[in-house]
């Protein structure tokens, strides 16, 4: 281990330390487990092909005053000689990440870039916080940050060490395809997936894909063939589509319910196909289900804005609620 005469007065910064507006309170530090058994705890600065560079607080030398800044020396130390790390928790950090919006997109971004060099070593949070900078990429709407989401998404799946990063970057991809113009490439992506994957958040992802791209093409096959009742060549496949949709949109809430925002998601997009073919009581239907079932989510929000527009006639009906009544009022078999 070689100790390199730099000496600082004041604080160093930790890998994990946020960018401003998200560095409030001070991460925990880093500790790094040798071969030998030892520990060796600071916080991490940077690392090249040969050695990390850890930063240790020293003891203070003798007659300094009290309340001196603190003083510390960078250690590097070769890779060859580290079993694995363990980074500082920041937990004022992830509360922040959990609930940013695109608003805070620099602030995330500055971070990124401050881990982005991470992003391979075993245990590091790199990953993980790339995925948030890019789902708000996606988030703010902008073609031109779709683009960079789906530059990052690539980056993570080609570098990250976790696989569970993997997998969330391989969804990313996958909706940042759909946004930069690439639905079809997206298509095809998803298909495989669905067809190969065992992760159900994968496929939940990559149906939703397939749901979209059925819808889409439903709503065409219709908008270019208004007579298609009429016409026995159109209408089969007016039918395949649109169950296909369905069927692919209700996935989640069928099978995944606890998973809350795919379920919450896949039953606005089954009303939303129910809404364009006319079946508004469908519609409605699904739409107090969501409410009912997913009530925090964006989707129940806009269900229930959606059934606040609809004639009376629509708002008083109920079939589940009919359909209990029937059942109630119904005689049994060995009544007279």
């Amino acid at each position: 281990m070689k100790i390199l005469r730099h000496w600082s007065l004041v604080t160093g910064h930790s890998l994990l330390l946020m960018a401003a507006g998200f560095a409030q309170t001070a991460p925990g530090l880093d500790t790094l487990f040798l071969a030998s058994g030892e520990k060796n705890v600071g916080r991490l600065t940077g690392f090249d092909a040969q050695s990390y560079r850890l930063q240790k607080a020293l003891s203070a030398p003798p007659g300094a005053p009290a309340g001196a800044p603190p003083m510390f020396a960078t250690v590097t130390i070769p890779r060859g000689n580290v079993v694995h790390i363990e980074f500082g928790a920041d937990d004022a950090r992830d509360k922040k990440l959990r609930e940013a919006t695109p608003a805070q997109l620099v602030e995330v971004e500055a971070l990124w870039k401050q881990l982005e060099p991470w992003l391979a070593i075993a245990k590091s949070p790199a990953g993980r916080i790339g995925l948030v900078y890019g789902d708000l990429l996606l988030r703010s709407g902008d073609p031109a940050n779709a683009q960079k989401a789906l530059a990052l998404f690539l980056k993570i799946e080609k570098e990250t060490w976790n696989e569970g990063d993997l997998m969330l970057a391989k969804q990313g991809r996958l909706r940042a395809m759909v946004a930069t113009g690439n639905a079809k490439e997206a298509v095809q992506e998803a298909i495989e997936l669905a067809r190969i994957s065992e992760d159900p958040a994968v496929l939940i992802e990559a149906n939703y894909i397939l749901a979209g791209a059925a819808d889409k093409d439903l709503r065409k096959l219709l908008e270019d063939n208004p007579r298609w009742e009429e016409d026995i060549y159109v209408i089969p496949e007016r039918h395949r589509l649109y169950n296909e949709a369905l069927d692919l949109y209700l996935h989640p809430y069928l099978f995944f319910g606890s998973e809350i925002e795919p379920a919450a998601r896949g039953l606005w997009g089954a009303a939303g196909i129910y809404q364009f073919t006319g079946e508004t009581a469908h519609a409605a239907e699904l739409s107090r289900d969501l409410v009912v079932i997913y009530p925090g989510t964006k989707y129940a929000a806009l269900a229930q804005t959606f059934l606040d527009g609809l004639p009376n006639e629509f708002k008083q009906q109920d079939g589940e609620k009919e359909a209990r009544e029937e059942n109630t009022e119904s005689p049994k078999p060995n009544e007279k």
